[in-house]
């Protein structure tokens, strides 16, 4: 071989050796702002949102969590910022679990009967009280102190027909078809210091018309409204997106409260937006690390095995709850789910 020609193959080989070194050590490309979407459809459950009340009276002021779905977009097909749908259960949302209930089917008011019919044991026939003081089966057969059964049995007149309630869907005239129960943000596409801020949010609100119940009464129109500020997802190596901090605002007709949130996925393996534990299920030793909650005092939070995040065949925990691990969950027992022990902000 030639001196030219081994010099040129060396010359590439360390080309080559370069180029491969140059990979391995090139600087990585930044993490981008992230979510974990919520789909039913695969089982990925809403974020379940604590809160902390701030100001506010009335019954919009009484809340103590709320389910938060959320959905990350991208906004120009070749990169950058994106946009963030959230939607909270108080919005009204069936899937987490906000339901308006009326009476809007009367042939079904008979919560004391068997069959709703009248023809069945006695002592489960109810009654329905007449405008004329008198009383009558609900398939409308008069009875009174005299009356019989056909079995020669006598009816209970004490027992009075209940009414039960149906869900009612509550529409916004203005928005048909929903779209403004998602609140939407600017997201940008890389986090700053492990942080991605969301801004400018719209929507969150529904302005539900007055719905007319089959006994008369009516369920009043009323405005659900939620506003996010410092709406924070926390994006570092042990929180990959799963978890955030906002304040919040929320409005319920003519109430308004204030709230201070911390939001955090689940991971629930059954698609459940929390994990449910007790105190009795709970080992309560202070040299644990148990004791009140970073993010509210008042709550207490105790080691339990129904919030252990990873699986553990020698003490036969087949499965784990999925949550992060970095999390600590531990069970909250005002709640009576588990929740994190350590503060997700502080986690890098």
């Amino acid at each position: 071989m030639s001196k030219n020609l081994r010099i040129v193959l060396f010359g590439l080989v360390g080309a080559v050796a370069g180029f491969g070194l140059q990979g391995c050590f090139a600087p990585q490309p930044l993490p981008e702002c992230t979510v974990t979407n919520s789909t039913t459809a695969l089982f990925l459950p809403p974020y379940f949102t604590k809160l902390v009340k701030v100001d506010g009276t009335g019954a919009c002021s009484t809340l103590d969590h709320m389910y938060t779905g959320v959905q990350r977009f991208r906004t120009q097909a070749s990169g950058g910022a994106f946009t963030l749908a959230v939607r909270v259960s108080p919005v009204v949302d069936p899937y987490l679990g906000y339901i308006y209930t009326g009476d809007t089917d009367i042939t079904n008011n008979c919560v004391n009967e068997e069959d709703c019919q009248g023809g069945d044991d006695p002592a489960n026939s109810c009654v329905v009280s007449q405008t004329d003081g008198g009383l009558e089966l609900f398939d409308g057969t008069p009875v009174d102190d005299m009356s019989t059964t056909p079995d020669g049995g006598s009816y209970d007149l004490a027992n009075e027909c209940g009414v039960v309630e149906e869900a009612v869907e509550r529409l916004d005239p203005t928005d048909p078809d929903g779209k403004k129960l998602n609140a939407i943000g600017k997201m940008p596409q890389f986090p700053t210091a492990g942080i991605c801020s969301v801004t400018e949010f719209t929507g969150g609100v529904q302005n539900f018309q007055e719905e007319m119940m089959a006994d008369g009464t009516t369920l009043p129109a009323v405005t659900h409204k939620v506003d996010f500020t410092n709406f924070n997802v926390i994006n570092t190596a042990k929180v990959p997106g799963t978890a955030y901090t906002a304040e919040i605002k929320y409005t319920e007709g003519s109430c308004v409260a204030n709230y201070k949130a911390m939001g955090f996925w689940v991971g629930s393996f059954t698609g459940d937006p929390q994990i449910p534990c007790s105190d009795t299920a709970a080992d309560a030793d202070p040299a644990k690390g148990d004791g009140p909650d970073w993010f509210d005092p008042t709550h207490i939070l105790v080691t339990s095995d129904e919030c252990e995040p990873l699986a553990d065949l020698d003490a036969g925990r087949q499965f784990g709850t999925g949550m992060n691990p970095s999390f600590a969950p531990k069970c909250d027992t005002t709640l009576g789910v588990c929740v994190p022990s350590v503060d997700p902000t502080t986690l890098k």
